[in-house]
Order: structure tokens, then C-alpha cells, then sequence
């Protein structure tokens, strides 16, 4: 492990094997990043722990837990803490058996799972969730992508086709006067006419515009993040009013998604304590039981339901 670089195995992994097109990254670029980060975020504030030591960096622990899949909770020169580690070895049940730890203060060194240290993991595989996050930046960086293009093309109302350059000018001198805000402008006979005769493509701005349907689309991909990290969320992306006993059920959804997450940091908390002597514990906050809607303001699922209902 570099002391240098901080690059996850399945970063690294993606980078040099992954196909993709060579000019088209959906994962590595601003608006996925962005929502990758704002993602983190909302992870970070599932799970509230408490009895942590002075010496800990709850930033730091979350990131590589979430992140790297696990810490290695270990005594050294500073006390008992919680730092990054990748793993070797292998069990009968095919669990690592050694942290593998690179600190730019404390050095190099090992220790051996279940003997002089506790390896706290996420989950059953021992990955981190940058899958999830990889899944979801780019669905929301997608509509992003498609909002800024509709946005774009709704601004161009008519395309006008000259027989030469000169024509050409002509037209784009009169647009610009328009745009100025004069009142008439005058051309020659033959400046809007040519050969073929008069050629001009009116798009159809208000008919083509959907970025209003992608907004919907894009708050519906929210609630599914949501609903994958444990959070509760009231389904508003349903073009119906939603019930009590549909948001009851939603709720269920949520607390088993993250059942598995907790169980595993329970267990190894449980071990942290009995081998080091620390009071530590975790639970869900509060607030994320509570109902967390994602529905875009001024636009509600009812309302768009009555707008598609007036449609048809």
C-alpha cells in the first residue's frame, strides 16, 4: 500500500481492465463526482457511534469503512485506533486473517485478526459500497446531462439554410437586430429567398422540452438511493397520492437494507471492546427513521399525475 496514494483496489481494478468507451467516462467526471460526494454524505449519517476515543477521526473512520470495506482497530505508540488497512491471509471461511496496515506516521507493520487486532468490516465480502455509489452518480449525472441538453436545445427556435455565404450574413445580421430590439427590420427580396426557396426549420421547442419529466425521473432515482442506504423516504415519485400503509411498507424496505451492516459492525464493535477494553456502540439515528421525501419542490407527484391525466 502506497503512503503516497490513496486508491482503493477496485479503482484501481476498473482503471487499467474496465471497457468502456475511450471518450466517454460516466463514472469519473464533475457532475458524477459531485453526487458521489453528496452520496457520502448521506452514508455517513446512517449510523451514530458512541464511547469513540479522543484520539479517533470519525471523518477519517467513515471514509475508509464505507469506502475500503473496513479499519483495523489496534493498539500502537498512540493508543488504541482505528486506521486503514487492506488484508491477506486466508481462514477455513475464507476471511482474511491479517491486517496489512501503511500510516505515513506510524509505518509499516501487521497484526493478526482476532489475536492483537479487530478487523471492523461493512460487509459479508468485505467490499466497500463503491459500487453503489459508481450505480447511482451516474444515473443522476445522466439526467443532469439530459436536463442541460434539453435546456440547450430549447433555445434554438429556428434554423434558417442559406445558398451562400453572403445570404448567410445577411440572416445573421438581421437576427442580431432583432435581438437588439428593433422594431422592423428590412430585407432585400432575394436575402430570405434562394434557389430552393426559403428554407427555414422551426423546432418545436415547448413540444421537444422533457426536462421537466427528467427532474421527476432523476428525484425517483433519489428515492431508490435512499431506500438502499436505510433511509426512509415516502415514495413521492409515485403519480398517485401515497398512502400510509404504502409508506409503512417502504419503511420496512429501508431498515432491511442496512440490517446486514449493522449486524457486522455490532459484532465487530462487540470484539473491539472485549479485546481493548473500549465502550463502543452504534445505532441508527433517529433521523433516518424518519420520512425523508425527495420530491422536487413546486412539483408534486399528484400534480404530475393530473398534468399527464390532462394530456391524454
Amino acid at each position: 500500500m502506497s503512503n503516497k496514494y490513496s486508491i482503493a483496489f477496485d479503482d484501481l481494478r476498473r482503471q487499467f481492465f474496465a471497457e468502456r468507451p475511450r471518450e466517454v467516462d460516466g463514472i469519473r467526471n464533475r457532475s458524477a463526482l459531485y453526487y458521489r460526494r453528496w452520496m457520502l454524505r448521506k452514508v455517513f449519517a446512517i449510523f451514530e457511534l458512541s464511547g469513540v476515543p479522543e484520539a479517533w477521526d470519525l471523518d477519517y473512520f467513515w471514509t475508509h469503512l464505507f469506502i475500503d470495506g473496513g479499519v483495523c482497530i489496534t493498539d500502537t505508540d498512540m493508543g488504541v485506533l482505528a486506521l486503514q488497512t487492506g488484508w491477506s491471509g486466508i481462514n477455513v471461511y475464507n476471511h482474511p486473517t491479517e491486517c496489512v496496515i501503511a500510516n505515513p506516521v506510524l509505518g509499516s507493520f501487521r497484526r493478526t485478526i482476532g489475536k492483537d487486532c479487530v478487523l471492523l468490516h461493512l460487509q459479508y465480502d468485505y467490499n466497500g459500497i463503491g459500487y453503489l455509489l459508481d450505480r447511482y452518480s451516474y444515473l443522476l449525472a445522466a439526467c443532469d446531462e439530459a436536463i442541460s441538453v434539453n435546456l440547450m436545445n430549447s433555445k434554438v427556435a429556428a434554423v434558417f439554410q442559406a445558398d451562400s455565404k453572403a445570404a448567410a450574413k445577411t440572416i445573421e445580421k438581421a437576427y442580431d437586430e432583432i435581438m437588439l430590439g428593433k422594431p422592423m427590420v428590412v430585407l432585400k427580396d432575394s436575402a430570405m429567398m434562394g434557389n430552393r426557396g426559403n428554407d427555414i426549420y422551426f423546432n418545436h421547442v415547448k413540444e421537444n422540452f422533457i426536462a421537466q419529466d427528467v427532474e421527476i425521473l432523476k428525484h425517483m432515482i433519489i428515492n431508490d438511493f435512499l431506500t438502499e442506504i436505510g433511509i426512509a423516504n415516502s415514495n413521492a415519485d409515485k403519480r398517485e397520492r401515497v398512502q400510509s400503509a404504502e409508506v409503512d411498507a417502504n419503511n420496512s424496505a429501508t431498515a432491511v437494507n442496512i440490517i446486514h451492516w449493522k449486524e457486522n459492525l455490532e459484532n465487530g464493535i462487540f470484539e473491539a471492546n472485549e479485546m481493548f477494553g473500549l465502550d463502543l456502540s452504534v445505532k441508527l439515528r433517529e433521523e433516518v427513521r424518519a420520512i425523508e421525501s425527495a420530491e422536487p419542490a413546486g412539483v408534486s407527484a399528484v400534480d404530475a399525475g393530473r398534468r399527464d391525466a390532462a394530456d391524454e
